[in-house]
């Protein structure tokens, strides 16, 4: 009897074994895993939030005059974009990609389409029918939100957008490789990142500049499908 008891025990003592080592290597397999997409999504210049950021409220027009709240976040992923209407060269470029990439997400089995948000840091311009005609000249599904400087502060501070006017007297083109042709008396500097919220309205990732279509949807496939 004794024998069966030791066999009993040593046979209990070898499941546990194999369970811990079989979870140990679930878990160092997770861990690569996560290590690849990480250095995977880095290559295409995206970088995931180990913890999303919950949006919280503000709100802002569209372009069709309507509310656009927190709530219009959820239920949908979307790619969110800040620039002004004015802009001479990133903005364009990047609404221009995004568009393309839209359209090449649409077309592929099984990738949600995202709800694509341009968002004008340029109140004293951009008013809701210049920002219509704007987004609309790259895709008429395409959102564009206006609102006061504090309404626009309300959302870019949650997706780690700055913005500021600077007057173009003192900007020296000769610098930037760019000419002024315009007689506007100032420019908005912001950043030129995507933002990328899921269907729970949180901040799940960001899209480094410049923004090109190819790796933007390989990202997207990337963190949509985790």
């Amino acid at each position: 009897m004794q024998f069966f008891r030791n066999s009993k025990v040593s046979l209990a003592a070898f499941v546990a074994f194999d369970l811990l080592l079989a979870y140990w290597l679930i878990t160092l397999s997770q861990a690569r895993n996560e290590v690849n997409t990480a250095n995977a999504l880095n290559a295409l210049g995206a970088i995931e939030y180990p913890d999303p950021f919950r949006l919280t409220p503000f709100q802002m027009s569209d372009q069709f005059g309507d509310l656009f709240s927190v709530e219009d976040f959820e239920g949908q992923w979307s790619l969110v974009f800040f620039g002004f209407t004015s802009c001479p060269d990133v903005c364009p470029t990047t609404m221009l990609e995004l568009a393309q990439a839209h359209r090449a997400i649409a077309e592929t089995p099984d990738l949600p389409n995202p709800q694509v948000v341009f968002v004008s840091v340029d109140p004293e311009r951009d008013s809701r029918l210049v920002v219509k005609q704007y987004v609309e000249q790259f895709n008429s599904d395409f959102t564009g939100l206006t609102g006061s400087e504090a309404q626009i502060e309300a959302l870019a501070s949650q997706l780690f957008v700055a913005f500021s006017k600077v007057d173009r007297a003192d900007i020296d083109f000769s610098k930037t490789g760019h000419e002024s042709h315009r007689t506007d008396d100032y420019i908005v500097n912001h950043n030129t990142h995507l933002s990328l919220v899921n269907p729970e309205a949180e901040l799940v990732a960001l899209i480094r500049p410049p923004v090109r279509r190819e790796s933007l949807v390989q990202a997207y496939s990337l963190l949509v499908s985790e």
